[in-house]
């Protein structure tokens, strides 16, 4: 399967982009487990720990969406686009 220069670049910024996603994502999880360690030792309110464990859930998830970078989407155009020239060629 051959890729154009700026079907690679599309490739690229999505590799990029997940790498900082796991990045933040392992961040995300050391930061939790302050907050509930923070928790149990009293320091910090049970309350304010679920709301932010609730966001971090939503930010996790959608976070290879967010900012600069290749879209899922695109990412699938690129990849049905070489499927159906591939499959007209036989």
């Amino acid at each position: 399967m051959e890729f154009s220069d700026k079907e690679l670049a599309v490739i690229a910024g999505a590799k990029k982009k997940i790498k900082a996603a796991t990045f933040f994502r392992v961040l995300l999880i050391v930061v939790m487990l302050c907050g509930i360690t923070l928790m149990a030792t009293g320091v910090v309110v049970a309350e304010f720990i679920v709301y932010l464990a609730f966001g971090a859930v939503v930010l996790a998830i959608g976070l290879p969406q967010f900012g600069s970078g290749p879209k899922y989407e695109e990412l699938l155009n690129i990849l049905d686009s070489k499927a159906n020239a591939q499959r007209s060629k036989t």
